[in-house]
């Protein structure tokens, strides 16, 4: 008769009734481990310990566990690898995520490598029919009941599913917004957020569904900044063209925020603060609007003269690479000529 979770989280259990002193040692060396006081953890030391106390030393040397840079929608994952030979499971891999662990309690570490070794334990002695439970997740009672009593055991706080929300959705840097009906229908709003650049599409499970009842195009709305390297791989056309979508978006900006409610340009809004400027000011007013630009070599403006920092604010633009302040009308030749593509 085939072993069930429930059979395999009984049998664990019952050997933490009185340990024996193989478990003893173990036991005495994690609380070594744990006492230390030192903010981080050596995950392997840990496991073969928790091998001993908890898994009756099946999981030694079937499983491996390591840190994984890319696993950024949950802390941990229990990983089947088949034999290409036979095409049967062999070995499994508990992956820790290094993005969502690294900040974290120490505590959560732990905790998260006993969830996914206790999975582990599961498709062992299960010969690979691990439950996947009610919700699919693998969570069922054998999981629940495993779970508990490790955790009592050892004062653990093993739960079903992580709330590391904040840190899974600081690395959902790919964002697309779809602009059907599904765009003002909670809970997502029409948006779907990836950690990496893959567009939503017919690989998705819910793609069919969506294009029913949405049938709405996405279109990519964020993305992260690229890194050195991948800046250096991009062709000059491709350089350009990102230069360009800068300064655009930094000059639709600025533009908004330099009109106030009523005001149809920045041009008249110069013309109706003459009247009440001093005659001096009023011709430095006259001076900068007929060259339309202020360079960055002039002579700075006196600290009193406000009018006339207010008009050097408006006709000079941020680089958007090296943040020099440059005239407007020479940022591309500026662009072109200190950072060439």
């Amino acid at each position: 008769m085939p072993v069930t979770d429930e059979d395999a989280a009984l049998r664990a259990i019952a050997t933490l009734d009185t340990l024996s002193e193989e478990q003893t040692t173990a036991l005495l060396a994690i609380n070594r481990i744990l006492g230390d006081g030192e903010p981080f953890v050596d995950v392997h030391e840990l496991f073969g310990n928790y091998n001993t106390l908890y898994f009756q030393k099946l999981l030694v040397p079937r499983v491996e566990v390591l840190w994984s840079p890319r696993l950024t929608l949950c802390a941990g994952i229990c990983e089947l690898s088949k034999d290409p030979a036979t095409g049967k499971f062999t070995r499994i891999r508990l992956k820790l995520s290094t993005p969502l662990l690294q900040y974290r309690p120490r505590s959560d570490t732990i905790n998260t490598l006993l969830h996914e070794a206790i999975h582990a334990y599961f498709f062992i002695t299960t010969s690979w029919r691990h439950s996947r439970g009610d919700d699919g997740t693998g969570h069922g009672i054998g999981f629940q009941l495993l779970a508990d009593a490790i955790s009592n055991h050892g004062d653990y706080d093993i739960t079903v599913y992580h709330t590391f929300h904040d840190e899974v959705d600081s690395y959902r840097t790919h964002i697309w917004q779809c602009n059907g009906p599904c765009r003002t229908q909670p809970p997502y709003f029409g948006l779907v957020k990836r950690s990496m650049n893959r567009p939503p599409g017919k690989s998705d499970p819910w793609w069919e569904k969506h294009q029913i009842e949405c049938g709405g195009t996405y279109t990519k709305t964020h993305e992260p900044e690229l890194t050195k390297k991948q800046r250096e791989a991009l062709s000059k056309k491709e350089r350009a063209g990102r230069q360009k979508n800068k300064i655009d978006a930094w000059v639709k900006t600025d533009t908004r925020k330099a009109k106030p409610e009523g005001e149809t340009s920045g041009v008249q809004s110069k013309k109706d603060k003459t009247s009440f400027m001093p005659a001096a000011s009023q011709r430095a007013e006259r001076t900068l609007t007929a060259h339309e630009m202020v360079s960055t070599t002039s002579k700075r403006p006196r600290e009193d003269d406000d009018h006339v920092t207010l008009v050097q604010k408006r006709l000079l633009v941020q680089c958007p690479i090296c943040s020099q302040q440059v005239a407007a009308s020479e940022i591309n030749e500026h662009l072109d000529v200190v950072h060439p593509p």
